[in-house]
């Protein structure tokens, strides 16, 4: 598919799509990016335009039914031969079906391009091929063929040319119902069942053409050995019966592929048929301590994480054995969900170490969005019953107002009382969580306190009531007006401007001192600082650190404080250094640290917004500055 279809189709899919997101996908530059969105805009004409819109590009139609015609025309065309894609799968199908070499001219012919254009993409044929042991060998004049295992060309077709191989491949019916039959007598859900399917597709085209799999690497005789060998077993004793033809024993072994490295199922019936292995449940315990020892973060224990060990069982068997599944698009998570992604990349770090796998890109947003459900489960349990007193000048109808529109901004379960100027003695109000006034006259009270009119800002006003679940633990005002947690949690006192002349550790040495000497943390925070660096660096990147720890017994207060170095645009070293101390978890609301977490590694993402950062010589300086610069705030 050529770019610009591509690009289509993530607009569709995603509604918008992040330019830096588009590039990784698609493997091009910005400029490149740029140009075919121009492109695509000239074709588009007056029926649709993309349009880079909050740093994002949007898709706006115009005329729906013209945008359908040319929709089609677009998607539908760009599988034709002026697709290098499209072209590569077409030779790799003739490279798997050729009795001896192949010339290049007559390829060339068949797709009507040139000669050099072939041999490009027998260029890239070949540097793909090879992470597979595949080579392309021979002359173009004389012919080309290519060398690998059975099993290696199996899965180079499956992860990368399978519809220009077998799209529209004759499955006869009843081989079809065969495979079909197996898949429900082991509960398999519709897409595993469509995942096998393209394997049985391949399978019985290469055994019937007379490529059978005589042969597998050692480490496949853990298959057999799993419970999952039965499906396989039974598909290919099936089969064997239908066709009335001996099938080689390997290919039970192939068939249950798909099955021991599919998506996990998600209810406890099909889970139950293929339980995790005995490594699996150190290997999650692994994971949580070292994200909890490295992020401060604690995943609770619940029906998701039990969800989660089967994940790990199914794609330890993936990366073990060379398993690529086709995943729905999400590009976009771990730029979404940073605090999730970093969970993501320490899971990976403990896989490389522990059982020596790598996790290539697919897999990293599996992770993320697992990790992500992890925080949004974990704030939905945790999310408190708020009580709102809404005071008015006026009757009932003006309360009745404000309540209707805080309704659209909190928790369906917050609880709402009405009451008249008369009734708002102090006595009252410090029992709620959050006061809204309508009046201006003064109240007294200790609970946080928001002036509204009967219309107001919905999107300002959600930026405060967030905060509602910091104030038991964070001294931040509601009325701060910045939509940054780190500039509404930072105070004058706790913003310190650091010498470039020091290292990491004496900056933060430094800064501790004078913390201290402030009376802004207590001297004993100094060592549980020195403590957790010991046991997991707390450098998010070369420009920026995070070191955060728990504050010493008696502490009820979260503290945050900032130190800038200041360094030119094109010199190394550190340039921003967050400091924040929690109390003991259960004084405090540990979802805070995940949203601190989440702007902090954006922060470190935007390499410009640092460099401005670090020149930066005062509190006042610093709020306004993470409070006009969106690249580092999430959307809500």
């Amino acid at each position: 598919m050529n770019r610009r279809a591509e690009i289509l189709l993530q607009l569709e899919r995603h509604l918008s799509a992040d330019p830096e997101a588009l590039q990784d996908r698609l493997g091009v530059g910005a400029k490149t990016i740029t140009n075919d969105v121009r492109e695509l805009n000239s074709v588009l004409d007056r029926v649709a335009q993309v349009r880079l819109d909050r740093g994002r590009y949007r898709l706006w139609v115009i005329d729906r039914d013209r945008y359908a015609r040319l929709r089609a025309e677009l998607v539908d065309g760009s599988t034709s031969f002026n697709d290098p894609g499209t072209r590569c799968g077409h030779i790799t199908a003739r490279l798997a079906r050729a009795a001896g070499p192949l010339l290049v001219d007559d390829l060339a012919h068949e797709m009507s391009v040139g000669r050099s254009t072939v041999l490009g993409d027998l260029g890239t044929l070949r540097e793909r091929a090879a992470a597979y042991g595949i080579t392309i060998v021979g002359r173009p004049n004389r012919g080309i063929e290519w060398h690998g295992d059975e099993l290696s060309e199996r899965l180079f077709i499956l992860d990368h040319h399978y519809p220009a191989v077998y799209s529209g491949y004759p499955l006869d019916e009843n081989l079809v119902a065969v495979v079909e039959r197996v898949v429900e007598d082991f509960s398999i859900s519709i897409l595993a069942a469509q995942e096998i399917t393209r394997w049985y597709t391949v399978m019985l085209d290469r055994t019937l053409t007379g490529h059978p799999l005589e042969t597998l690497p050692a480490e496949y005789g853990a298959v057999r050995a799993s419970s999952a060998h039965a499906f396989g077993a039974e598909l290919i004793a099936a089969v064997g019966a239908e066709l009335q033809l001996p099938v080689h024993p390997n290919e039970a072994v192939f068939m249950t592929l798909p099955v021991i490295g599919m998506h996990t199922p998600h209810d406890e019936r099909r889970l139950a048929r293929f339980p995790t292995s005995a490594e699996v449940r150190p290997l999650l315990d692994v994971i949580l301590a070292e994200i909890a020892a490295e992020m401060g973060i604690d995943i609770p224990s619940s029906e998701m994480l039990t969800n989660f060990a089967h994940h790990l069982a199914f794609m330890v068997n993936r990366l073990r054995f060379g398993i690529r599944i086709p995943a729905a698009p999400t590009s976009d998570l771990r730029s979404a969900y940073p605090v999730a992604a970093q969970m993501a990349a320490i899971t990976a770090g403990i896989i490389d170490r522990e059982l020596r796998l790598r996790l290539p890109d697919e897999e990293m947003q599996l992770l993320t969005g697992y990790f992500q459900v992890f925080i949004e489960e974990h704030r939905t349990l945790t999310s408190p019953d708020y009580r709102v007193g809404v005071v008015t000048r006026g009757g009932g109808v003006s309360a009745r107002l404000v309540q209707l529109q805080l309704a659209t901004v909190m928790a369906p379960s917050t609880r709402y009382e009405l009451l008249s100027l008369d009734e708002a003695d102090e006595d009252g109000l410090d029992g709620f969580d959050l006061v809204v006034a309508t009046t201006d006259r003064p109240l007294r009270t200790d609970a946080p306190l928001i002036r509204l009119t009967e219309v107001f800002d919905r999107e300002e006003l959600l930026h405060h009531i967030n905060r509602l679940r910091f104030d038991k633990g964070v001294d931040v005002l509601l009325g701060a007006g910045t939509r940054s947690l780190l500039a509404g949690l930072l105070t004058a006192e706790r913003f310190v401007v650091l010498d470039p002349a020091d290292d990491h550790e004496e900056l933060l040495a430094s800064m501790l001192d004078r913390l201290v000497a402030a009376g802004e943390v207590p001297p004993g925070f100094r060592e549980r600082v020195r403590e957790r660096q010991e046991r997991a660096s707390m450098l998010l990147s070369p420009q920026v650190a995070f070191p955060h720890a728990t504050l010493p017994e008696g502490s009820d207060r979260i503290v945050l404080a900032v130190g800038v170095v200041p360094r030119s645009g094109d010199s190394d070293g550190l340039r921003l250094l967050i400091l924040l101390g929690v109390p003991d978890k259960g004084d405090y609301d540990d979802t805070v640290l995940v949203d601190i977490y989440d702007e902090v590694i954006r922060l470190a993402a935007d390499r410009p917004g640092l460099d401005r950062i670090c020149r930066l010589t005062s509190y006042e300086q610093f709020f306004f500055h993470m409070t006009n610069d969106p690249a580092h705030l999430k959307e809500n």
